[in-house]
């Protein structure tokens, strides 16, 4: 069998387990007082594709920590509640635990209206033993509901987190000063835990590896020294994660594509070879070959595989198969996941590369009649489209202008360091071709080729054309757009200005630096990357000041000039020398007016999805496409 160690059983304490992947908890924006159809089919999904163990996201142990974010157990109600999660867990053959945390001041500003919120340096003794109590009551609620385990938050800035790092911990009683002193509240909930669990059953930890960027914080051998003691307590496996939310390493709790493959494993190995227990890694670990590869050599005895399940929750049985090159592979762009926790309009969190995340309880029957469907358009959001259609057992065909599949998604993908854009859009291509969705390229789609094809269904997903301002000189003939940059169809090299400074005027700014050039870029708005989600963001700077390149915030470009761009900032107005000039000012959706007439006229369904729709970007592309799906098999049920 491909992967042997990932794929062997590991046994904590009674628990045995076929394999060694577990999915961490991770907010899915299902939180409510009672667990839905949606969460449970969300948690089925990747337990059917393989996965050893799930882990329930993070769950309140007290009124003081339940947030909007999160859900309870800390009550009989929410007990019964899990019960139907961990019933049809076990009745598909899989084992589930919960995550169990005091958030502390983590979730201050989701906490419910009239909810106190406690912070290490607020807590009287009475607070502490009420939330040790906590613990407990939980544990025991938790083996009450049919949970196989149970872990204890002790990471990511949350309550026992906050006690053990002196970057925080304030207090000069003897829950304050020494680490031991510091590691004294999370071993009280330990032992507290243990006590209200069977002997049988393994009681996990998540834990930081170490403190980035806080003055005091916690090192690997305070960690380790901390991990030693919990193991004593009655802790059997040490989840070992990364960040809080006090500094830039927010971005190692869930990392972008900024950041490398397999981040963290070097770190927690070197963590495992100080402690006595079992201990699992975690940490845009993509593929099962570098999963493998840390079992080997023993940097971990648990890979925690998390938004790789979520892109493909058949990770485990592609990889068992031998198929990991079959894998829908996460690129951490964020999207649909992270992005989708912090964003107010989201229902749920999704997917760009997989848009039936969240969509589990709603699954989609494979066609009785198949249905021919014209998508136009063969960038990213067309491309998924035909593909989940071919899956449900229709008839797709791709209709491309250009004359290659990929759209702006290729152009993404040339940007430093976005690799695996660029591998996700071949991957998509590959895909198509292998299904045998027929490709139709450099062929423009009319009323008369509609006529003509009589499909069942259109998909418009046309998607956007660059939008070029009207300044003084952008007809020059040293002016062009950024896709004409990342295109290779222009090589600026010299004095460079980007006008607009959203994420493509970034991202192409970086380009063009990475290659030579002498890049200014000038925005109307303050910030950089807008655009961006909030990790991605977080980048940005960093990045600008590595590559050289000069951001001019709130200012307006006026002129573009033979050898210059004129901007106003501030009520002067500045020259900078220039030899190319690059329109970066954002995007406008292509008319779709005459196919959706056309459409209209002869009776066939149409939906315009992606940037053909509204502007925005690759997870909407996606999400639009599976909506327009839904809505032609209701129309066609």
């Amino acid at each position: 069998m491909p992967f042997e160690k990932l794929f062997s059983p590991i046994k904590l304490r009674g628990l045995e387990l076929k394999n060694r992947v577990l999915m961490p908890g991770m907010d899915t924006k299902f939180a409510h007082d009672h667990i839905g159809e949606e969460v449970i089919a969300y948690h089925l999904e990747r337990v059917r594709g393989g996965c050893a163990l799930n882990m329930f996201e993070c769950t309140a142990v007290h009124i003081t920590s339940r947030s909007r974010m999160n859900f309870g157990l800390y009550n009989e109600e929410q007990r019964d509640e899990f019960k139907k999660l961990t019933s049809a867990v076990h009745e598909a053959g899989g084992r589930i635990g919960v995550q169990l945390l005091h958030c502390g001041f983590v979730y201050r500003p989701f906490l419910y209206e009239g909810v106190r919120c406690l912070d290490v340096n607020n807590m009287t003794q009475e607070d502490i033993d009420e939330i040790v109590a906590a613990f407990g009551r939980s544990a025991a609620l938790a083996v009450e509901a049919g949970f196989d385990t149970v872990e204890f938050h002790a990471a990511h800035t949350y309550l026992a987190h906050e006690f053990l790092t002196a970057a925080i911990n304030k207090r000069t009683d003897g829950y304050g000063g020494s680490l031991e002193n510091r590691a004294r509240f999370a071993l009280e909930c330990i032992r507290e835990m243990r006590r209200n669990m069977p002997d049988d059953m393994p009681l996990l930890m998540r834990v930081d590896v170490h403190d980035d960027y806080l003055e005091n914080g916690l090192t690997v051998d305070d960690v380790a020294e901390f991990v030693n003691m919990a193991a004593d307590a009655g802790v059997d496996l040490a989840d070992v994660s990364r960040g809080n939310i006090l500094s830039f390493a927010n971005v190692y709790e869930v990392p972008p594509i900024n950041l490398p493959k397999g981040l963290n494993i070097e770190l927690i190995g070197e963590l495992k070879s100080k402690v006595k227990i079992p201990v699992a890694t975690v940490g845009r670990i993509v593929e099962p070959e570098m999963a493998e590869r840390a079992l080997e050599e023993g940097k971990a005895d648990m890979v925690a595989i998390g938004r790789a399940q979520i892109a493909d929750p058949e990770w485990c049985a592609k990889a068992m198969r031998g198929e990991s090159d079959k894998i829908v592979k996460c690129i951490g762009c964020l999207q649909g996941c992270y992005d989708a926790v912090t964003l107010p309009d989201r229902e749920h969190i999704t997917c760009l590369r997989n848009p039936m995340c969240g969509r589990e309880s709603k699954p989609v029957p494979q066609a009785k009649r198949p249905l021919r469907v014209m998508v136009i358009g063969g960038g990213m959001g067309g491309m998924v489209t035909a593909r989940y259609l071919k899956q449900f057992g229709h008839e797709p065909e791709i209709y491309e202008m250009t004359d290659a599949l990929g759209g702006q998604f290729v152009l993404a993908g040339k940007a430093p360091h976005k690799e695996e854009i660029g591998e996700a859009d071949l991957w998509e291509q590959r895909a198509v071709l292998s299904l045998g969705i027929p490709v139709h390229l450099n062929t423009t789609v009319t009323p008369e080729l509609i006529a003509r094809v009589k499909p069942d269904a259109v998909i418009c997903a046309t998607g956007a054309v660059p939008l070029m301002p009207r300044i003084p000189g952008a007809d020059l003939p040293h002016v062009c757009n950024a896709h004409e940059v990342l295109a290779g169809e222009i090589t600026p090299t010299g004095n460079v200005v980007v006008i607009g400074g959203a994420s493509v005027g970034v991202e192409v700014a970086e380009y063009m630096a990475e290659r030579g050039a002498h890049v200014t870029v000038i925005e109307m708005r303050n910030k950089p990357g807008i655009g961006y989600g909030p990790l991605r963001r977080k980048f940005v700077k960093k990045n600008l000041f590595d590559y050289g390149i000069n951001f001019v915030g709130e200012a307006k470009c006026e002129e573009i000039r033979a050898d210059s761009v004129v901007y106003s900032k501030n009520e002067k107005t500045v020259s900078v020398p220039c030899d190319t000039a690059v329109i970066s000012v954002g995007s406008r959706s292509r008319d779709t007016s005459d196919i959706v007439s056309a459409c209209r006229k002869q009776g066939i369904f149409c939906r315009v999805i992606g940037d053909a729709k509204a502007v925005g970007n690759a997870l909407d592309a996606t999400t639009d496409g599976m909506d327009a799906i839904y809505e032609l098999l209701a129309a066609n049920a």
